[in-house]
């Protein structure tokens, strides 16, 4: 028999080393964290008065294997003729 493989939902959290100026920016980096695992809840944190993107947010990877991939990495970068220059991505396990 196969065993049932158990997923543990791992909830990450990130900083980017450039401001987050649209949705487009957004997902150009949610779609560079999901190269470490399949991902089932991701955000960027917003100021409560002006709606614009923080440097930060929170990403859930569906099982701590896609997290420990992600972690692994010194940086991430995401590299998009959307931003000027490439963004960096920094990703630490949440508490």
């Amino acid at each position: 028999t196969t065993a049932a493989r158990t997923i543990y939902p791992t909830r990450m959290f990130f900083r980017t080393s450039q401001i987050i100026p649209s949705m487009a920016h957004a997902r150009s980096v949610f779609k560079q964290l999901g190269e470490y695992g399949e991902m089932v809840e991701y955000k960027f944190l917003r100021c409560p008065e002006t709606q614009c993107y923080l440097k930060y947010g929170f990403v859930v990877y569906k099982d701590q294997q896609g997290a420990k991939n992600a972690a692994s990495q010194q940086f991430i970068k995401v590299t998009s003729n959307l931003f000027d220059k490439p963004c960096d991505i920094k990703i630490e396990k949440s508490n």
